[in-house]
């Protein structure tokens, strides 16, 4: 005599457990993914919040800014100290890191920069400014930011880094446009209370441009995984040196997404911010006839 066979109704309920388990597990990643596409999308809001809806308008300056973001919102930030209608304050800050916390951090530095209005003239000031206010705020990440300040009417430009991508400036040389790197760097803000930053003041003649940017359009790679890199970017940008500065911006990033293979909808690695300043010749001129 044969028992009762119970192995069918056991591998019935084994199924059915594997059922659950698969179930569980797709409903927990969609809660998941859920959760992670909620956090992402205020993280753009905050981003979207805190960056300027346009460009100052200062008298004798040509100034185009643009940020092009990754898939997963980072932290690139810019923001403008306006001294008067011929003097203004740029800074372009990347903080590490995505999501969230990083648009934090940035919106801190919104705050921040607010907060040195009074030395907007100086950057190595406006920097250990910036350093003091985000010194203990985090542990996880940290900021690097380029800081300048153009005055129109002295024709000067004053530039201070906190381990940011130099200042790219470009100068006339006869009938070209040289452009060459302006490395003034101090520590990553945020690290130490007492880090000390130093300034460089360079002539900015009419048809002089310069231009800050973030390590996304340096690093950003082509198929063979070569970085675009700054030498493909100085001979780019004195190639183009004709072009007012909203152009330049365009026809960099255009350069980069031919190099790099890679479609406008393309998954960036990270996010890419371009702020050029020219100082026009017209304007320029017409002063000097006028004297």
């Amino acid at each position: 005599n044969h028992g009762p066979n119970f192995e069918p109704i056991g591998f019935l309920a084994l199924i059915c457990c594997l059922g659950y388990v698969a179930a569980f597990r797709t409903h927990s990643n969609e809660q998941r993914l859920l959760s992670i596409q909620k956090e992402l999308e205020i993280a753009r809001q905050i981003q979207s919040s805190i960056l300027p809806r346009e460009v100052p308008r200062v008298t004798g300056l040509d100034i185009a800014a643009q940020y092009v973001p990754m898939t997963a919102v980072a932290g690139d930030f810019y923001d403008f100290l306006v001294v008067d209608e011929k003097r203004l304050g740029i800074l372009l800050a990347d903080v590490t890191g995505h999501g969230v916390p990083a648009a934090l951090i940035a919106s801190m530095l919104k705050t921040a920069l607010a907060a040195q209005s009074a030395s907007a003239a100086d950057p190595a000031q406006v920097l250990a400014g910036l350093n003091r206010s985000l010194c203990g705020k985090f542990e996880e990440h940290f900021v690097t930011a380029g800081y300048l300040f153009v005055d129109a009417e002295k024709r000067i430009l004053r530039y201070a880094g906190a381990g940011h991508p130099p200042l790219l400036l470009g100068a006339m040389d006869g009938k070209q446009t040289a452009f060459r790197e302006v490395d003034s760097n101090g520590l990553l803000l945020g690290l130490t209370e007492d880090a000390a930053y130093t300034s460089l003041e360079l002539p900015f003649r009419p048809g002089d441009r310069c231009l800050l940017y973030t390590d996304g359009m340096l690093e950003a790679k082509n198929v063979a995984q070569e970085e675009f890199g700054s030498p493909r970017l100085l001979k780019f940008l004195e190639a183009q040196s004709h072009l007012a500065a909203a152009p330049l911006i365009s026809a960099s990033l255009a350069e980069l997404m031919r190099w790099s293979g890679k479609g406008e909808t393309a998954a960036r690695e990270d996010d890419i911010t371009l702020i050029a300043v020219a100082l026009e010749r017209a304007v320029n001129e017409a002063a000097a006839r006028s004297r």
